[in-house]
């Protein structure tokens, strides 16, 4: 096989209906849109070493115990499939049609990285990894740039395959946003001029050990979700806009028919800072989402 470069790897995403189990018929495999030198998911696992002593000082080896994945993706943040996989994941939840609320159905995915599927079947190099799911998310934009975002992954299975996937990995484009298509964050009834901003969305996943399998079983939670939206916003009436108390926040990226509105219903300020800079005043606000009753949840996602 000829050395591969990182802009030829491909890296594709399929929901999985069994956890840990990566489909091949009948569902959509969803090509990631990866940068070439963007972070990649990474395998391991445990190492359990043999205590036994053995002849001239040596010792008897080990073997893998339980496997393991880790890491991030990360991409400009567009309106697509693949996003609405990655953000039902991340958020425990499924969108009933437009509204996706953080909540408690948990679901997983898996991603193939194709180093070589060009290759007679049987000598293609691709790492599956199985049993994924989203323990946070982060979406961030600055004046003047793309709007990323970023999903932080933890995994209970890989594999190294030779053959590729029978399903073919799909390669719609998508309108990447920037920070022009996020004109605003709504506070309240205030509407403020934002430098940047930084959304995170957190949820403490635990792997599950279990005799029998190197690979565990679905993830448990640990504790409560948090959200919390970090905005520097220019200072023409930011100040008056915070309460302490509950108030909703929301903000919106692209428009109606090609973009999603992010919405902490009851959202609690941090007291704000002032900053000056290049000639301008900033408030620096910080926002932790707690549950609304009428939405029933902490975190919103809606498709405009």
């Amino acid at each position: 096989m000829a050395l591969v470069s990182s802009s030829d790897i491909q890296h594709s995403l399929i929901a999985e209906t069994t956890f840990g189990v990566t489909p091949t018929a009948t569902v959509t495999r969803h090509l990631l849109p990866l940068a070439p030198d963007a972070p990649l998911l990474t395998a391991s696992a445990t190492q359990i070493a043999s205590p036994t002593r053995m002849p001239n000082r040596s010792n008897n080896g080990s073997k893998q115990g339980m496997k393991m994945v880790d890491g991030s993706l990360e991409m400009r943040f567009q309106k697509a499939p693949f996003m609405d996989v990655l953000l039902q994941s991340a958020l425990s939840g499924t969108f009933a049609t437009n509204t996706l609320k953080a909540g408690i159905t948990d679901s997983s995915f898996s991603v193939l990285s194709v180093l070589d599927g060009t290759s007679a079947a049987g000598s293609q190099d691709i790492m599956n990894f199985k049993g994924l799911m989203a323990t946070g998310f982060s979406l961030s934009a600055k004046g003047n740039e793309g709007v990323m975002a970023s999903f932080q992954v933890i995994g209970a299975d890989f594999a190294n395959l030779t053959t590729n996937n029978p399903l073919v990995a799909t390669t719609a484009t998508y309108n990447e946003f920037t920070a022009a298509d996020a004109p605003s964050i709504t506070v309240g009834a205030v509407t403020l001029d934002v430098a940047e901003f930084t959304l995170d969305w957190k949820v403490d996943r635990t792997r599950r050990p279990v005799i029998g399998s190197n690979a565990g079983l679905a993830f448990g939670v640990n504790g409560t979700t948090e959200v919390t939206l970090t905005i520097k916003a220019y200072r023409n009436g930011a100040l008056s806009a915070i309460t302490g108390s509950a108030q909703a926040v929301s903000l919106a990226v692209g428009g109606v028919g090609t973009g999603m509105s992010f919405s902490l219903p009851a959202a609690y300020g941090d007291v704000p800072t002032i900053e000056q800079s290049d000639g301008s005043a900033f408030t620096n606000i910080v926002f932790k989402g707690g549950y609304d009753a009428t939405q029933g949840t902490n975190f919103v996602i809606t498709k405009l």
